[in-house]
């Protein structure tokens, strides 16, 4: 059910009513609201309560023909902040950075890739760069967002890559998160997207629905990171395999995979002069820092940040940090 801010929010949008809230969001909330009825343990008490509060700020809207969950905390006259997930994620991995940058002034602005989250499938299965690109300029149309700043992480930063050399007058400044410069390789692009759909869909998916979350925890703490991620920011990231079209997951990882694709990630930053700052991982095997810094070298406004002993994850691992990067760079960026 939503609550009183979002429908209030849907009605100054102009919309009339509101959409419905996405079946996967109501049957989620449901399951919350009848676990914390039960006997919990004072952990997992605390951890479902936090996700009802992420929950109790939905909000939901529809952009080209697919409803989307957002979220929008902060003052409403706050320089817009708009925060772009990563691959098989969800809105929610940036739960530590929403409140910490709304408290400061900002207006965060936190929204579901379609296929993903709560955000409903797209019939179309247009699942590409350029199709999650143009979801944004109409989320910003929908909201009337001035120049905006736009923080990415992994697959966010190709679509918000590409939003900014679609639509420069709109974005007034860009962070990435765990990207880089990828060499188009024939054989790897042949191989990667079915080795992916196979670890995501056919292996760690049936795994959370079983509610055997350690194993995609293992598989995090080995592969993915530097740092011991929270249990609850596990569970949180569980969730995403859980609500993703797996349809996403194939269409995204063919979409990266192509030559015009990782060869346009130079052309488009070299075109782009917007403040721009790269954040990597010294240890991230996926993005890995040393594309990071050749990529900045062609951008024309743009730094280069990389964290040490620091994985993939780092919206996970190193949270506080992030806010003091963001903070601190959104900073020289108003001055």
């Amino acid at each position: 059910m939503l609550n009183e801010e979002t429908s209030q929010s849907a009605t100054r949008l102009g919309t009339g009513i509101p959409p419905a809230p996405t079946t996967k969001y109501v049957t989620y909330r449901e399951e919350v609201a009848t676990k914390l009825a039960g006997k919990l343990s004072a952990r997992e008490l605390r951890r479902l309560e936090a996700e009802e509060y992420l929950m109790s700020r939905a909000n939901f809207i529809e952009l080209n023909g697919v409803v989307h969950h957002y979220m929008d905390v902060g003052p409403r006259d706050g320089e817009p902040l708009v925060l772009i997930h990563g691959w098989d994620c969800s809105s929610y991995w940036w739960h530590h950075i929403i409140d910490p940058l709304a408290s400061v002034g900002y207006r965060v602005i936190c929204y579901d890739l379609k296929g993903h989250g709560f955000s409903d499938s797209d019939p179309r299965r247009d699942y590409t760069v350029a199709g999650f690109s143009n979801d944004l300029r109409a989320l910003a149309d929908a909201l009337q967002l001035p120049s905006h700043h736009v923080s990415a992480f992994s697959l966010g930063a190709f679509v918000a890559l590409h939003y900014a050399d679609t639509n420069p007058d709109r974005v007034r400044s860009l962070t990435f998160f765990n990207f880089s410069l990828f060499a188009y390789n024939r054989v790897a692009s042949a191989m990667i997207p079915g080795v992916l759909d196979t670890v995501f869909n056919t292996i760690l998916r049936p795994i959370e629905r079983r509610g055997l979350w350690w194993i995609p925890y293992i598989y995090a703490l080995v592969v993915m990171s530097k740092n011991t991620a929270l249990v609850s920011d596990v569970k949180l990231a569980t969730l995403s395999l859980r609500c993703c079209d797996p349809a996403a997951v194939r269409v995204s990882a063919e979409e990266l995979a192509r030559r015009e694709i990782l060869e346009g990630v130079a052309e488009q930053m070299a075109r782009v002069h917007h403040p721009t700052l790269l954040v990597a991982g010294s240890g991230d095997p996926i993005m890995r820092p040393q594309g990071g810094r050749k990529l900045m070298q062609l951008a024309p406004n743009g730094q280069y940040l990389e964290v040490p002993r620091c994985g993939h994850l780092i919206l996970f691992e190193l949270p506080e940090q992030v806010i003091q990067i963001q903070r601190l760079f959104l900073r020289g960026v108003r001055e």
